[in-house]
């Protein structure tokens, strides 16, 4: 059985990518590749990615580019953010300094990003991701340099003397003078009422007291 071939269109059934495309198409993987890991290799001798290879061919290249790219932005700010966390700018000139020299790192990215090589789309992707990073970049270290000159006091919890779990409840004493202690609280059982408290009478100066009429 006769496999299905894929034109330089990418439509089903017609022919195959000629030599020179499917020599295309290794070169960039090769690329990719090294890119990932983080070598800078020089894209001279690579095609154009602009339909001359076919759509499903490019198309695979650009998602594995696209995949590599979006790696070596998150191992840059992986790496600055642990500066940041061992040496914190102590000042604006610290803060300065170690964005600058983050920033040279960025530089390979940003070739990649402006080759001609790529679709405009591709590109364009490629700078607007590339802004994000440097702000988000500038706001994390400048946080850091101001966390460092206003270290954030935590509040101060007053300490409340504990009684011992065991020591008995104090005495307290009543407007008569007598002794009395402070009752459990009543909790009650599921399935079982609670027992009224009786309440103290009041006193009274010969007044029957007030009767409650069902209405």
């Amino acid at each position: 059985m006769k496999s299905e071939r894929v034109d330089t269109r990418g439509v089903a059934g017609g022919r195959e990518p000629d030599a020179g495309s499917r020599g295309g198409y290794a070169m960039w993987v090769a690329w990719i590749e090294a890119f990932r890991r983080g070598e800078n290799r020089d894209t001279s001798g690579l095609p154009p990615i602009d339909g001359g290879m076919g759509s499903y061919v490019e198309a695979r290249l650009l998602e594995r580019l696209s995949a590599a790219f979006s790696e070596r932005v998150r191992h840059w700010q992986s790496v600055l953010g642990s500066c940041i966390v061992a040496s914190p700018p102590p000042d604006e000139a610290a803060v300065t300094v170690l964005l600058r020299e983050a920033a040279s790192d960025l530089e390979p990215l940003a070739r990649v990003a402006g080759s001609p090589l790529l679709p405009r789309s591709m590109s364009l992707a490629m700078h607007d991701l590339l802004g994000q990073v440097r702000v988000g970049a500038r706001d994390a270290v400048e946080e850091s340099a101001r966390r460092v000159r206003e270290p954030e006091r935590e509040p101060r919890v007053p300490r409340v003397a504990r009684r011992p779990a065991n020591s008995p409840v104090p005495t307290q004493r009543g407007v008569n003078g007598r002794a009395w202690r402070a009752a459990d609280p009543v909790v009650p059982t599921p399935g079982r009422a609670v027992p009224p408290t009786t309440a103290p009478r009041p006193a009274t100066s010969g007044a029957a007291p007030l009767r409650h009429r069902a209405p």
